[in-house]
């Protein structure tokens, strides 16, 4: 393996022409957290002429048997978010791609939502990093709903509260109350906002109450409730209202969930989510 990584110095770029072939590799594993939902949506917003800093590499053409990836997104914050996978079961290739990918980056990276199966390769990675330091990993549940189960849920709003999407002009009280912004996290929420899919919840005078976004990933994510607005119902309301306009578009709803987040989890368990996997979110220190 030393001499396997040491070789590893050249990485070839998947240009965004042949993402669609990517995505197809992953068309039957959608349950990965990084894979088909994650490509989906890139190769929409390149579609879409939407302005992205986005770029694809692997090690070799093998890519096309083994959909071995990385993907480097930009959000104008201080760190690179970083998504990759493999469907190889043997995860030399992988460890050998991300290797050569962080020893010759400077920015600071996010390992962004990764599998549980490729915990174990992450670790070996970073074991061999020695000039690479990394915060503790955290772990979240990682829930789904068939798209035939959100077909059940009612998304009638309470009296006296109106649904609408988020504007740009929400950005900073979405990310001024999102328990893991950072700095600069400004500029992700402000790209998730302008491009995909959102609910949020206000009252009679229009102010906001609750909200809830997809991630890059496909997923359900910064789910948040004005502290006042607790134990009303209102979380439950997002999530039933965005994974309908998700399934609306043929696709099950996934959700990364903290694991010590116990109201959260069973609020998810109450509404039908199922965990079917544990993910994981590495930030480098900077």
């Amino acid at each position: 393996m030393t001499q396997l990584l040491l070789d590893a110095d050249c990485l070839l770029e998947i240009s965004s022409n042949m993402w669609p072939t990517l995505q197809n590799l992953y068309s039957s594993k959608k349950t990965e957290s990084i894979g088909y939902n994650l490509i989906k949506n890139y190769v929409e917003w390149i579609d879409k002429k939407i302005n992205l800093d986005v770029k694809c590499f692997t090690i070799d053409e093998d890519w096309r048997k083994d959909g071995t990836f990385i993907m480097i997104a930009k959000h104008g914050g201080i760190s690179d978010y970083v998504y990759f996978n493999t469907l190889s079961e043997d995860f030399d290739r992988l460890i050998r791609l991300l290797y050569a990918f962080i020893t010759q980056t400077k920015v600071p990276l996010f390992l962004y939502g990764y599998g549980g199966r490729l915990k174990s390769a992450v670790d070996d990675c970073i074991r061999r990093l020695s000039s690479k330091k990394f915060h503790e990993t955290v772990k979240t549940a990682w829930y789904k709903a068939s798209k035939e189960l959100v077909a059940t849920f009612s998304t009638e709003a309470p009296p006296g509260i109106t649904l609408r999407k988020l504007e740009i002009e929400d950005a900073e009280t979405v990310n001024e109350l999102w328990p893991h912004h950072t700095k600069r996290s400004i500029k992700f929420v402000k790209h998730v906002i302008e491009n995909d899919l959102t609910i949020a919840a206000c009252d009679s005078n229009g102010k906001l109450l609750a909200w809830c976004l997809r991630l890059p990933l496909g997923s359900l994510g910064l789910l948040q409730v004005m502290p006042s607005q607790k134990r009303l119902g209102l979380g439950s309301l997002m999530v039933r209202v965005l994974s309908k306009k998700i399934a609306e578009q043929d696709l099950d709803v996934f959700a990364p969930v903290v694991t010590e987040n116990t109201p959260s989890r069973r609020m998810f368990e109450k509404l039908g989510f199922q965990k079917i996997d544990n993910i994981y979110w590495t930030l480098e220190e900077y």
